[in-house]
């Protein structure tokens, strides 16, 4: 077969050469087997910057490579039909979609190639493909916050994500651990690292509001934080600089965390390696983290109530039982029972009313607050509570009811009327609050053979 079209040169008149010098595409022909340009048009000669290709191999010139390209596709190539690849160019850092065949030329066949730049539609690709992926984090972040039990490993879990997704050396949580009108300050609460970089947790704990303030005004404006320059920053904002610089920190994210509708800290992540500013992940996670941990806060709440008598605020009956199955799996340790009921509750109740009857309880709640932890006292019944005093000395939990009693004696004399015991080891913590109860009831006859009804409440304040 006997090629007709004549030697295509920079000043061909002939129709293909037309056709190639007025194309916006790089068309270039070379010799496959010695890799040498043999035509270039004058686009593909502007793209490049250079002004003649000849003695020019196509490997060096197209790619910077001084060996033949390892994808080159020549042992794919005919002369029917095109062979169609994608490229991304280092030399001019351009996408193309490249098209190759082999044609004849001048009795020879030759190898063509056709690069159309797409480097728009690449990025628009590649923008689409990862906010694909991204939605895709944040899917399966929700998924981990919903699932996982315990809220500190759910966002431990989701950093592991967003970090891996950014390409990040680090990603991590700052909430406020003070938040107080004089010495406001943050803690790293949660981290992730990528293999190999030295966490830093542990050296960001209470930092001073002061140091990171900047970047709440920022917050403040609705901006997020984007630190790509680190010598603007030791120019402009010197504390801050000096947190980051010792964590070779080079690039950062960092968007707010709110909870509850308040400043509640920031989500970050150090030196990621992905291309743009693509924040939308963090504020999805940071969205995400504000909701549930407000959700698991409405429930830790609801939880709480659920143990507090409303009254006095002490546990409740609930409360008490809890307690109860905890020290039965108890490994060892003393434990001192306090059984009290207080004296004329119904009396007062009939006599004046609800309202006194509820300030006789609060009254005598806040006596036994006074000498005891507040952990350890129950409300289990209208006029009766339980104190479990865990390996607390026997002297000192003796000392601690006669001192009571005294205070009480003094104040709302014959009011109160207690049984206690202490134990080197809570075997049996029924059988312990039994007795304390059966020495409480025989305390209780004792005084009511003393004195008349209502004589506790003669002394309470009306």
């Amino acid at each position: 077969m006997e090629n007709t079209c004549p030697r295509l040169s920079e000043t061909s008149p002939c129709l293909p050469g037309i056709v190639a010098e007025s194309l916006e595409d790089i068309i270039y022909v070379s010799d496959p087997e010695t890799y040498d340009v043999l035509w270039l048009n004058s686009i593909g000669q502007r793209r490049l910057g250079i002004e003649s290709f000849h003695g020019c191999k196509c490997h060096k010139l197209f790619q910077g490579l001084e060996t033949p390209c390892p994808f080159c596709p020549l042992d794919r190539l005919s002369f029917d039909s095109f062979y169609v690849w994608e490229h991304a160019n280092p030399v001019m850092g351009r996408h193309f979609l490249v098209k190759d065949k082999l044609v004849f030329w001048e009795g020879r066949a030759v190898h063509l190639e056709v690069a159309v730049d797409i480097t728009a539609q690449a990025e628009q690709r590649k923008s689409a493909q990862r906010r694909l992926e991204i939605e895709r984090t944040i899917v399966e972040c929700v998924r981990i916050l919903l699932r996982e039990q315990q809220l500190s490993s759910a966002i431990d879990k989701v950093l592991d994500l967003v970090g891996r997704q950014y390409g990040a050396d680090r990603a991590y949580v700052f909430e406020f651990d003070v938040y107080s009108e004089d010495s406001p300050r943050l803690s790293n609460t949660h981290e992730w690292c990528a293999p190999g970089v030295v966490p830093q947790r542990n050296s960001l704990q209470h930092v001073p509001f002061g140091e990171v303030s900047p970047w709440f005004e920022q917050f403040k404006t609705g901006k997020d934080v984007i630190i790509e320059d680190m010598a603007l920053v030791r120019e402009q904002y010197p504390e801050i600089h000096a947190i980051l610089e010792p964590q070779n920190i080079r690039r950062l994210f960092v968007v707010p965390l709110h909870l509850d509708g308040k400043p509640g800290g920031f989500i970050g992540v150090d030196n990621p390696r992905m291309d743009g500013r693509d924040l939308s992940l963090l504020h999805s996670l940071a969205y995400f983290v504000d909701v549930e941990i407000s959700k698991r806060r409405a429930a830790e709440e609801l939880r709480f109530l659920g143990l507090r008598d409303p009254l006095t605020g002490m546990g409740n009956r609930n409360a008490y039982l809890a307690a109860c199955r905890a020290l039965k799996d108890r490994a060892d340790g003393s434990l001192g029972v306090i059984f009290i009921d207080l004296n004329d509750l119904k009396y007062v109740n009939d006599t004046f009313g609800h309202e006194r009857g509820d300030e006789y309880i609060r009254t005598l709640s806040e006596l036994f607050l006074k000498h005891f932890r507040s952990r350890d006292i129950f409300r289990i019944g209208g006029d009766e509570f339980v104190f479990l005093c865990e390996n607390m000395p026997e002297a000192l939990f003796n000392a601690k009811i006669r001192s009571m009693l005294k205070e009480g004696e003094e104040r709302f004399p014959r009011s109160i009327a207690l049984g206690a015991v202490w134990g080197r080891q809570a075997e049996n913590v029924e059988s312990m609050v039994q007795e304390a109860d059966r020495l409480m009831y025989a305390e209780k006859q004792r005084q009511k053979a003393e004195r008349g009804t209502g004589e506790a409440f003669g002394s309470f304040p009306k």
